[in-house]
Formats: structure tokens, sequence, C-alpha cells
């Protein structure tokens, strides 16, 4: 006995397997799809939080960075104050030189000094006769 295949036979007999199939697929495209969203969004979290971590350090990075150019700029204006090495060498140069002359005018004025003293003896003595007479 032969049986005549009819479309409405086929389906009646290969219909169930085709909608399970179907199902089946469709059951774990979406399971899939929603692990793969879940992943996303977890990602999607993580990129966020080290983003915003990014930007804090940048931010504190720029902080530091002016308050580093800020102190900079003060021991730079300090510094310009500064003699520089030949200035302070010119300086000691002058000082000695100065120095040099301070003890020849020193030399110079013993015998005024001397002097000084011999006339402040004779005006005391002096005055001590006119004060006996």
């Amino acid at each position: 006995m032969q049986t005549t295949w009819t479309f409405a036979n086929f389906i009646a007999q290969y219909g169930p397997l085709a909608v399970m199939t179907a199902t089946l697929i469709w059951s774990v495209y979406q399971f899939r799809l929603s692990a793969r969203k879940d992943e996303t969004n977890e990602l999607r979290a993580l990129i966020d939080t080290v983003s915003k971590r990014l930007e804090q350090h940048v931010d504190d990075g720029a902080a530091s960075r002016s308050g580093i150019a800020d102190r900079l700029s003060a021991i730079e204006g300090e510094l310009r104050h500064m003699p520089s090495a030949d200035s302070y060498q010119r300086t000691e140069i002058a000082l000695e030189a100065l120095r040099g002359q301070m003890e020849v005018l020193s030399e110079r004025l013993k015998p005024v000094s001397e002097i000084s003293n011999r006339l402040q003896e004779f005006l005391l003595e002096e005055a001590k006769t006119r004060r006996t007479q």
C-alpha cells in the first residue's frame, strides 16, 4: 500500500516537529541574546567606572600640575632676585678690595689718633694749670 503524500499529510506528520525545532532555535537565540545583553550592560558599567576614574585622575593631575607650576613660578621669581655666580664673584672681589683699603686707612689713621691723644692730654694739662692758678 502506497500512501500519497499531500501537503496536508506532510504538515500533519512533520508540522509539530518543525514547530518544536523552531521554538527550540528561538529559545536558544533569545537566551544567547539576553546573555550578551547582560554582558554588554556589565561591560558598559565597567567602562563608565573606568571612564569616571580616568576623568578624576586627569583632574587630579591637572590640579597637581597647576600647583607645581605655581610653586615653580614662585621659585623662579625668587631666583631672579638672587645674584648669579658671576655677580657673586665680582662682589667677593670688591669686598676683598674694600678690606685692603680699610687696612690701609687704619694704618694711616694711627698717627692721627696719636696726635689726637697727645692734643687731648695737652688740653687736659692746660686746663689743670688754669684751675690751679
